[in-house]
């Protein structure tokens, strides 16, 4: 209830906005992301007079997560390790308190989890559901995020590496992979009428870079002891493990070495590990004092967490920093832009964030930013004589606005840093 509350006052973040405005054109797939995090929002749009509850399908699904990882650990272990991971789970910067913001890991982690369930579950029974449902989690999972392609690495080394592979049923395996491929078509077809547009942009900006920057792999490094809380990440490699819980070696270790050598190609974001982060807290439980770490690291995370959920409320602290600041002040913007139409963006982030808290329609301008969903747009280029742009003060222009001698006058500033622009034919 608390998240739900939460989730509901708190204004949405640009890139929450971002894949609410995809809920608003509905397509099988995006540029930027597979669908799935739009689907939640256009089923949030229930709850759209409550607040920000538009986020609530998308946190009910995280908590869901929580649900499968009890079914996985049931069986695994007693009442009080898993009382344990639910502490680490729920004091995790990014799967407790993070969770309340809308990004495409929460249905990647539920899918991600449901595959584990699954591949242990057709491990110790012939029933074909457990394959239909492994299915079913790939092909969704892969709706959801690309990342979900790790899953099949990390499953073939845990077969191969513990001699799993005699449990198999190749009739299953089949029956995954046709499942698999029916439900992730959205994804498939889209990519295929758009020459493969999505899969390309992915695996450039995770994996193509001219040059080397040492602070990318010292940064992800230092980040992820940090995300996991260096007690927690010292457990998870210290412990010793049955053999029922050997799985988690590889769906947890697999994709952070997977991303540690990507680091030496281009920068990795920091929450993109986060598939890894349950079984490594799995690891973790088998520590001689996992308890007393636990208590630390919910301690440290759980103040931290209350002081960013204070500052949330408190404008003279979040203006301390720009992401919290940044809703709060496109809030503002929207109010000022009132009756200023058509009315242009001059980054996803703008465009998004207006369109979302005015309600209306406000697109990117095409050609003035990176190239993202809103370029694909047909409303990216006016066709009216005169529209309107936000802009911070410090960028330019496209230079299509100076090749067709469209005239700019600058109206008024609507916050410290970003302009209201008139442009106009001559």
């Amino acid at each position: 209830m608390v998240k739900l509350l939460l989730a509901a006052i708190i204004p949405l973040s640009a890139d929450e906005a971002y894949y609410w405005v995809w809920a608003q054109r509905p397509q099988l797939s995006y540029f930027d992301h597979p669908p799935f995090v739009s689907w939640l929002f256009y089923i949030g749009q229930l709850f759209q007079d409550w607040g920000h509850a538009v986020r609530w399908p998308a946190v009910a699904l995280g908590h869901l997560t929580l649900g499968v990882w009890i079914l996985i650990l049931n069986p695994l272990m007693d009442q009080k390790k898993i009382s344990l991971w639910l502490y680490l789970a729920l004091f995790s910067p990014l799967l407790g308190f993070g969770s309340i913001i809308v990004t495409p890991d929460i249905p990647l982690m539920f899918f991600w989890s449901l595959g584990i369930y699954a591949v242990l579950r057709a491990l110790q029974s012939e029933n074909i559901k457990y394959y239909v449902f492994l299915g079913v989690a790939l092909g969704l999972g892969f709706c959801s995020k690309y990342h979900i392609v790790l899953f099949v690495p990390c499953l073939l080394a845990f077969l191969s590496i513990e001699k799993k592979w005699s449990a198999v049923s190749w009739h299953g395996v089949f029956t995954t992979l046709v499942v698999g491929l029916l439900f992730c078509a959205p994804v498939l077809i889209w990519n295929y009428n758009n020459d493969f547009a999505s899969f390309e942009f992915q695996l450039k900006h995770g994996l193509e870079k001219t040059s080397y920057s040492w602070e990318w792999t010292t940064g992800y490094v230092l980040g992820q002891i940090l995300i996991l809380f260096p007690l927690i990440f010292w457990a998870s490699v210290r412990t010793h493990i049955s053999k029922d819980i050997r799985w988690a070696l590889y769906f947890g270790w697999g994709p952070l070495i997977f991303f540690f050598l990507t680091s030496f190609r281009a920068l990795v974001e920091a929450n993109w590990p986060i598939i890894a982060y349950p079984s490594l807290f799995c690891l973790a439980l088998f520590y001689p004092r996992i308890r007393s770490f636990t208590v630390v690291t919910t301690l440290f995370w759980g103040l931290l967490m209350s002081a960013v959920i204070a500052s949330s409320f408190i404008p003279s602290i979040r203006k301390l920093d720009q992401k919290i600041e940044e809703p709060y002040i496109f809030k503002e913007i929207a109010k000022q832009t009132q009756g200023f139409e058509p009315l242009y963006g001059s980054s996803y982030q703008v465009a998004a964030s207006l369109w979302y808290f005015r309600k209306s329609p406000v697109f990117k301008l095409k050609g003035i930013s990176r190239f993202d969903f809103f370029d694909t747009l047909p409303e990216a280029i006016p066709t009216q004589n005169k529209f309107y742009l936000v802009k911070p003060d410090v960028n330019g222009l496209p230079t299509w606005i100076s090749e067709q001698q469209w005239q700019v006058k600058e109206l008024k500033k609507v916050s410290s840093q970003f302009l209201l622009l008139e442009v106009s034919r001559p």
